[in-house]
């Protein structure tokens, strides 16, 4: 309604200004005077609306894992990508990115960097483990091995399909990962340091082991745990978190090495 109101006075300001009748009903002498200063105002009124919005903290979406695609889907078809990604084995961003890769149209050959840091399985940890005799947390070196696996495979499937990729002309995938003996709770996605996906691993099952029937491993669930949504768009709250993680993970990749290749 301000900005209405403001843009009427402005219009009607020119009108009697350049329209005597008009200028004599009002019985005014400074018309164009007030029309200007009444603009002046309406762009002033616009300004500090935007600073208003830019300062209120941003909305949050959450968003599955499982709904990651569209996401990567449209940052792909727009052109060259960056993907960094800090998980518990990067299953989440390998399953959804790869869908949507395979599903690139022709025509389209982006650039895509993909930056995986999972937590170090060849060293002792606690969670993921084992429940001991006592009932407490010990570490699980059968269980490790089971997850470097899983780790060592997603790798494997993305240098295969950065090769395909290559072959059919598809896109110039460049898939990366290394290792960090870090705590594996904190899950985030960050996409050309524009959007983030930031979660956390809100579950830790206690279930029977495969080998033997009768160990109980604690493993931590999260694959279906909701991530909130920020885009840098969306405000100052949603710059600061996107430069925040891209600092965390930047400094985590730096001093982190490289997965080791399976002895096989």
């Amino acid at each position: 309604m301000t900005r209405m109101l403001l843009l009427s006075i402005f219009g009607l300001g020119l009108v009697a200004q350049f329209v005597r009748p008009v200028g004599d009903a009002l019985e005014g002498k400074a018309y164009l005077g007030g029309a200007v200063l009444s603009l002046v105002g309406y762009v002033l009124y616009s300004e500090v609306q935007k600073l208003n919005a830019a300062m209120r903290p941003a909305a949050r979406e959450t968003v599955l894992p499982s709904s990651l695609k569209p996401y990567f889907d449209e940052v792909l078809r727009k052109g060259d990508t960056r993907v960094d990604a800090l998980g518990f084995t990067g299953e989440t961003v390998i399953y959804q990115i790869s869908r949507s890769l395979e599903a690139l149209p022709e025509g389209v050959r982006p650039r895509v960097a993909i930056r995986i840091l999972v937590p170090d399985f060849t060293k002792p940890m606690e969670i993921p483990g084992r429940l001991d005799g006592a009932g407490q947390a010990a570490d699980d070196e059968g269980f490790r091995e089971e997850l470097l696996g899983k780790v060592r495979g997603y790798e494997r499937d993305m240098t295969v399909l950065a090769t395909r990729q290559e072959r059919e002309r598809k896109a110039d995938l460049d898939p990366q990962f290394r290792v960090l003996h870090i705590s594996p709770f904190l899950k985030f996605c960050l996409i050309n340091d524009e959007q983030l996906f930031d979660g956390i691993y809100d579950e830790v099952k206690k279930r029977p082991a495969d080998k033997p029937p009768d160990r109980q491993v604690l493993d931590l669930m999260g694959y279906d745990a909701s991530l909130t949504y920020w885009h840098i768009d969306a405000g100052v709250s949603a710059r600061e978190k996107c430069k925040q993680r891209k600092e965390l993970f930047d400094t985590l990749w730096d001093v982190a090495r490289p997965l080791t290749p399976s002895a096989s």
